[in-house]
């Protein structure tokens, strides 16, 4: 049993150097502080192949490193500012998915209902944008105006596309993982929860730091990594269902 304890805590170390190395891939977007990352590939990851408390015990690592001075976080920053700033609600949110993942794949009976209500959410979402572009109602707004009153009609055609993609992407995702042999289902739906509540707790805080509203948290804080981030869970859902870590963790 002690043995099978410090092999978990040696993947959890693992996995948090992992998170830091891939951390310092950042791209910047002009438009909010919240950039592009690869830190969300290794919280999926985690979650789902060390289990809820060796996987939640990975990232907090992975902030305590960073929170001390180490250059983990984007972009090689590190520090409890980067915690306590407008983009620190995703750093602080990477435990409790990790936590939320694991335990949904060790409860599948429990959690089924959970699991299908988190995609759904994000597919709403999705649905949200897309009739809001393609109809003009004016419900996403950037301060008191309507977003898509603020951009120009190829940006607007572009978010449609993108959007109707998605879609298409996540039925396809669903109903492949299924019957594939390279993905699982039940994986597939606890990254959605996982990758779910990294939105809120990213949202919530921009939302305290900033003061912005809730339209422009979601166009700023949600809604430019939802393609990014259905990549990112597509490669950490074949990873998870072709590598058995519980096995080496025995």
């Amino acid at each position: 049993m002690e043995k099978q304890k410090l092999k978990g805590m040696v993947f959890a170390a693992l996995f948090a150097a992992l998170t830091g190395v891939v951390a310092w891939f950042k791209i910047p977007l002009p438009f909010t502080p919240v950039p592009i990352t690869l830190q969300t590939l290794l919280v999926l990851m985690s979650g789902a192949m060390l289990g809820a408390y060796y996987g939640a015990l990975a990232m907090i690592i992975y902030l305590v490193l960073g929170a001390i001075g180490l250059p983990v976080f984007a972009g090689g920053s590190s520090g409890f500012g980067a915690l306590l700033g407008p983009s620190g609600g995703y750093l602080l949110s990477y435990p409790i998915a990790a936590f939320v993942i694991g335990k949904m794949l060790e409860k599948k009976k429990l959690s089924k209902f959970l699991k299908f209500i988190s995609f759904a959410l994000i597919i709403i979402l999705v649905v949200l944008v897309a009739f809001d572009a393609i109809f003009k109602l004016g419900i996403m707004k950037l301060g008191d105006k309507p977003m898509v009153s603020l951009i120009t009609e190829q940006q607007r055609t572009i978010l449609i596309i993108i959007s109707l993609g998605l879609l298409l992407l996540f039925s396809f995702m669903l109903f492949y993982a299924k019957k594939s042999k390279y993905f699982s289902a039940d994986v597939v739906l606890a990254m959605f929860a996982g990758t779910l509540i990294i939105y809120l707790l990213g949202a919530v805080q921009g939302k305290f730091v900033t003061g912005l509203p809730w339209s422009a948290i979601f166009i700023g804080w949600v809604l430019p990594f939802i393609v990014g981030d259905t990549l990112k869970l597509i490669v950490a859902a074949w990873v998870a269902n072709k590598i058995d870590a519980k096995k080496y963790m025995k």
